[in-house]
């Protein structure tokens, strides 16, 4: 090594193409690692390996892309409240965000933490929808609404803190039950509807009703919540042009979302009427009115949602009174304008035939 530094002094021209070669595989090194941790790609530095970047399938908007490549079980994040939570388990992956199990260390109390995959880049979409849901919970405060604890910043990653809620998802349930039992769709669908309304009385269009975004704190006849608002509108704010076959930006879940919302028309109140609807009726009859096929893709469920009437309720369970069938029909229409105006419409007056389901 000294023989070699001797002659590499000897030759000044040499030596300093030598650092110049070495400067510039640095900087390219460090670019490319940069790119690759903004694209969301897994980067590991020994052994060396970047990983593939996400690809999503055009026709399936739905598969999550993948889990945060950072965050693992027993990982530390700190809050900007000067709090600290400890990943226990993974919970869920969305296009755009991992959830995780974790424990607040201040606390000790078990709480949900949601880490945007993407990271820290300033007007991407996935940025957006992290301020979107900063801002949201902000002023949004109501019983039937999750409320966020604190927010940070991981390795570049923002993240929110949230409420837990050990009794699951909608989901969860309807996977669990072919058919609700009638007193736990009305507790399920009254508390939601409070939740709908109150957005709408502050102006917020929620745009992403599903039952995965429906969360209970034991069981049905407990506490419920509606969470994630990732694709928010407050009415008046700027809002990001997004097409329904752009699979790379595409927001909501295409079964639960209106008509209106696939082809690109002004997006008002009566499009959370819709999913609403979508919702109860799923409750009521353990499936969508429309499904949705990967081989067929977004487009053909567009088709079929926009000149399509949705399939009467009776249909899937042949005990739905009347009344409660005309108001799932109005809830689905075509029609935005022919929609009942609130939440709570759909449901008046029907308590006693839903919960005798």
């Amino acid at each position: 090594m000294n023989e070699f530094l001797k002659w590499l002094s000897s030759n000044p021209i040499l030596a300093s193409a030598l650092v110049s070669a070495i400067t510039f595989l640095l900087i390219t090194v460090a670019l490319m690692v940069t790119i690759a941790f903004f694209q969301g790609r897994e980067v590991t530095f020994w052994p060396p390996k970047i990983g593939p970047r996400p690809v999503r399938d055009e026709k399936d908007p739905i598969t999550p892309l993948q889990d945060n490549p950072f965050i693992q079980k027993g990982s530390i994040l700190s809050t900007s409240t000067g709090d600290k939570v400890k990943i226990s388990s993974n919970l869920a992956v969305s296009s755009n965000a991992t959830l995780y199990k974790a424990k607040s260390l201040s606390t000790n109390e078990k709480v949900v933490v949601k880490v945007y995959w993407r990271g820290l880049r300033p007007n991407s979409l996935t940025w957006e929808f992290f301020k979107q849901n900063r801002r949201s919970f902000g002023f949004l405060t109501h019983r039937n609404l999750v409320k966020t604890l604190d927010k940070g910043l991981y390795l570049g990653y923002p993240f929110i803190v949230m409420e837990y809620f050990s009794g699951g998802t909608l989901r969860d349930w309807l996977q669990m039950y072919d058919q609700l039992p009638g007193d736990d769709i009305f507790s399920i669908a009254s508390q939601i509807a409070d939740a709908i309304d109150f957005l709408h009385s502050k102006g917020v269009i929620h745009r992403d009703i599903k039952p995965s975004n429906i969360l209970l704190e034991t069981n049905p006849q407990g506490r419920v919540v509606l969470g994630d608002f990732e694709v928010s509108r407050v009415l008046g704010a700027v809002e990001r042009n997004i097409t329904a076959v752009d699979a790379e930006s595409f927001v909501g879940t295409p079964i639960y979302i209106a008509p209106e919302v696939l082809m690109g028309q002004e997006i008002t109140f009566a499009a959370d009427i819709y999913s609403f609807g979508v919702v109860l009726f799923e409750m009521i009859s353990g499936c969508t009115p429309f499904s949705f096929n990967k081989s067929s893709g977004v487009i053909a469920l567009l088709q079929a949602k926009t000149q399509i009437t949705a399939p009467e309720i009776r249909d899937y369970r042949k005990n739905v009174p009347e009344n409660l069938a005309i108001r799932l029909a109005q809830a689905l229409n075509i029609d935005p304008g022919l929609r009942p105006k609130s939440a709570r419409a759909i449901l008046s007056g029907l308590e006693t035939e839903i919960t005798q389901l």
